[in-house]
């Protein structure tokens, strides 16, 4: 029986506006194809923008040698301004994730990537199934995952990664095999090897991978190589890693005890078993921003290491109230080395906000939280939409009612009465529920993914609610369902439309803002925002940007900043700079707005004439969370799930909490005092707020 052979590639960015790309592709897998591959192995950012001429131009460039042969994990490129929620991708290429055997060997493929973000989340649904496949494999099989981001080794781009790694250790996982970072890196963690993959983007090159006989009783290795081309096709080939197919070492049973965080230092002691694999313990907070941590080496108690005892105190000066996790690394003597995420908290103060209370659903709560009337409402990336009054009722029935649509990723719009909600699903459909008992009403067949906030508004005595699906924007009557207009060839939105009776303003992915007549959607004018080829418009342009309206302009953002544009004739009014795009702009009484870049700094600015009133900088970073207000305050959720106060009058921060752990994009509402919000975890969260 032949040895096991196959190939890697990672971040191709097949892009029709840059055809050099698939050339440089052709030239690699004409390569791969000469060496007659079990199998090639392709780790995400296929192309460079979801676009199905970019994923056509791809598939030309596959040999017929390679034909079956190919297995793909999307990446982030290939799903984030993709307006079908990754159904081009899946038409192409299948289900994600998946897996499979060749030579001895399983591979998964695994797909943490979530529609419309840049970051990673595995969510139960991802971990459960990578846990059956593990589970039904014969003991001894050694398993190799391949996926778009890598994991571990200082690598933050994948929210719950702590449960994968947690998981993983119970099991023969041997490698993983990654992308994204566009460099290549070889980790030794855990007892497996990560490998990370030089992009196809900037150079022709690939990897190949060959069983071969290892250093130890012969014991089997996969030997991996770097493949570079000449211009003229020539390859010159460089060994990279070894990656052992048998576990060496029986597994760790370290301990880890965590103190209480007093005076700035948190205390650590690690018990290590067996002592003599750890030469050295450092530790780290986990970054709860999308960067790294400071690290910390841990003293070895009495007896040395070889005692196996380790201790000492993390500092942690600027850490706010919440809940947190440890990074701990146990160094072996060949270099490689355990990774530990641990939970810990930090008590809060007076004038801190609170965590009072959180429910499940499934899926990931992406969609920002609507109010109707007295009830608020959450809805999942799985399709659960649910209601529940604030404080919940007893744990047994804490939710008034829960119904299934399809995937839910953008906040549901509410009549002006509260009665009744708007969800907007990537199953191609906005549907009307009662806000009371979640009945359906009606239902639209938008013809693609609704995957745009919905906005409801009355035009000459009736109300209407207009969102966009797929490259359409759409009007149809709040009562009905019945399409009142619609207007098509714009560009893809997942924003939201904003309307002042006479006229709609939307942006899109096209590159303009625009207006059209809320009676008849006539277009009134257009401002170009973005320009440039197709992919540069689509990246730039304002696709996620939630337009407002105030002091008779209409703000619209991009990634590069937000224009103020006059909302009679589109002309511009004034200029904000910075990426201003995904959290929401929030408009205040006075003819006053609030801006949010993603880097996570506030400004308080005149609608009239652009003036600043005050900005203040919370470090943190800010996606479609963004902010809320309530009495003198707003309230800024950044994607990493922390809740910082402001205070409108000058811009001075307030209390603040580190409520979860997980990614949060869920814009949130206030009620009666108590902050709701959800996460990529499928939490909803009460916050009590100061």
């Amino acid at each position: 029986m032949r040895a096991l052979r196959f190939a890697l590639v990672s971040d191709t960015h097949v892009s029709v506006s840059r055809p050099e790309s698939a050339e440089r592709l052709a030239q690699v897998y004409g390569a791969i194809a000469q060496l007659a591959p079990d199998l090639v192995l392709h780790c995400g950012d296929i192309t460079d923008t979801g676009l199905q001429a970019e994923y056509a131009l791809y598939r030309q460039v596959v040999p017929a040698a390679l034909a079956g042969r190919v297995r793909h994990v999307p990446g982030n490129h290939d799903v984030r301004w993709d307006a079908t929620a990754k159904g081009r991708y899946q038409t192409n290429f299948g289900a994600a994730p998946s897996s499979f055997g060749a030579g001895g060997v399983h591979f998964a493929g695994l797909d943490p990537t979530q529609v419309l973000q840049e970051p990673g989340h595995y969510g139960r649904g991802g971990l459960r199934w990578l846990e059956r496949v593990l589970r039904g494999l014969p003991e001894g099989t050694p398993v190799l995952l391949f996926q778009h981001f890598p994991v571990g080794a200082g690598h933050y781009d994948v929210d719950d990664q702590a449960a994968l790694l947690d998981l993983m250790a119970q099991y023969d996982v041997r490698g993983i095999f990654a992308g994204h970072i566009h460099r290549e890196e070889v980790t030794r963690f855990n007892e497996l090897t990560q490998v990370t993959l030089a992009p196809v983007l900037a150079s022709p090159v690939f990897y190949w991978a060959e069983e071969a006989p290892g250093p130890e009783h012969g014991a089997p290795v996969l030997a991996i190589s770097r493949v570079t081309l000449a211009a003229d096709g020539t390859p010159a080939s460089l060994p990279v890693a070894a990656v052992p197919l048998s576990r060496h070492r029986p597994r760790a049973r370290h301990r880890v005890m965590i103190g209480v965080a007093s005076g700035g230092r948190l205390p650590v002691t690690v018990l290590a078993e067996p002592a003599g694999q750890v030469r050295g313990v450092s530790a780290s907070t986990y970054p709860q921003v999308l960067s790294g941590g400071d690290w910390h080496d841990l003293l070895a108690g009495p007896g040395g290491p070889a005692a196996g005892r380790w201790s000492g105190t993390l500092p942690v000066p600027r850490i706010v109230p919440g809940a947190y996790r440890v990074q701990l690394r146990l160094l072996a003597p060949d270099g490689s080395w355990q990774e530990k995420h641990i939970p810990f908290s930090v008590p809060g103060g007076a004038t801190d906000p609170v965590p009072a209370w959180r429910l499940r659903l499934t899926g990931a709560v992406q969609a920002g939280i609507a109010v109707a009337g007295p009830v608020i409402v959450a809805a999942s990336t799985a399709g659960e939409v649910a209601a529940v009054r604030v404080p919940p009722g007893d744990d047994r029935t804490p939710w008034l009612w829960r119904v299934r649509v399809g995937p839910v990723y953008r906040r549901p719009g509410v009549d002006a009465a509260g009665r009744t909600l708007f969800v907007p699903s990537a199953d191609r459909h906005l549907y009307a529920l009662e806000a009371s008992t979640g009945q359906a009403v009606w239902r639209f067949d938008a013809g693609a993914p609704v995957l745009s906030a919905p906005a409801v508004a009355r035009v000459d005595g009736d109300e209407y609610v207009i969102f966009s699906a797929g490259r359409q924007l759409l009007t149809v009557h709040a009562s009905t369902g019945q399409l009142a207009w619609s207007v098509t060839g714009r560009g893809f939105s997942a924003g939201q439309a904003a309307c002042d009776g006479r006229r709609v303003y939307t942006s899109a992915a096209d590159g303009y803002a625009r207006a059209h007549d809320a009676l008849t959607g006539r277009q009134e004018w257009s401002c170009p925002m973005v320009s440039g080829d197709q992919h540069r418009v689509a990246l730039y342009s304002g696709w996620d940007n939630a337009v407002v309206l105030g002091a008779g302009a209409v703000v619209a953002a991009t990634v590069s900043g937000s224009l103020a544009l006059e909302a009679a004739t589109g002309a511009v009014r004034w200029k904000f700079p910075g990426s201003t795009m995904y959290p929401a702009a929030v408009v205040l009484g006075d003819d006053t707005v609030l801006l949010t870049d993603e880097q996570g700094t506030v400004c308080r600015v005149s609608l009239v004439d652009g003036h600043v009133h005050w900005q203040t900088a919370l470090k943190v970073r800010v996606l479609n969370a963004g902010v809320t207000t309530d009495r003198d305050s707003a309230w800024v959720l950044s994607a990493r799930g922390r809740l910082i106060g402001v205070r409108l009058a000058d811009g001075r921060r307030q209390g603040s909490v580190q409520h979860t752990l997980a990614y949060s994009y869920s814009r949130p509402a206030i009620v009666g005092g108590t902050l709701v919000a959800g996460d990529q975890a499928g939490f909803v969260h009460g916050i009590r707020l100061p």
